[in-house]
């Protein structure tokens, strides 16, 4: 699994423009995929890129919580057929 996200800036001619980057699993793969936002200039490009970010770091928060949580509960099951 492949956790991160960020934003890239591209310009092309004299405009500036967001792109919000993230992986994807695809086919059981990471994939990195970047998303037009808008114009560096616009403050509503601005506000949905950081809005994005965060949506994304909650759906990372929680995948890794569920993984965890599944991982403790083998140890512990572990831990009790052992004794």
């Amino acid at each position: 699994m492949e956790v991160g996200c960020g934003a890239r800036v591209r310009a092309f001619g004299a405009r500036r423009y967001f792109y919000f980057w993230h992986y994807e699993r695809e086919n059981g793969r990471s994939i990195r995929r970047e998303d037009y936002v808008g114009r560096v200039d616009d403050e509503k490009a601005l506000q949905d890129l950081l809005r994005r970010m965060a949506a994304y770091h909650g759906r990372a928060e929680g995948e890794l919580a569920r993984r965890r949580t599944r991982i403790e509960r083998l140890i512990a099951r572990a831990q009790y057929t052992s004794s």
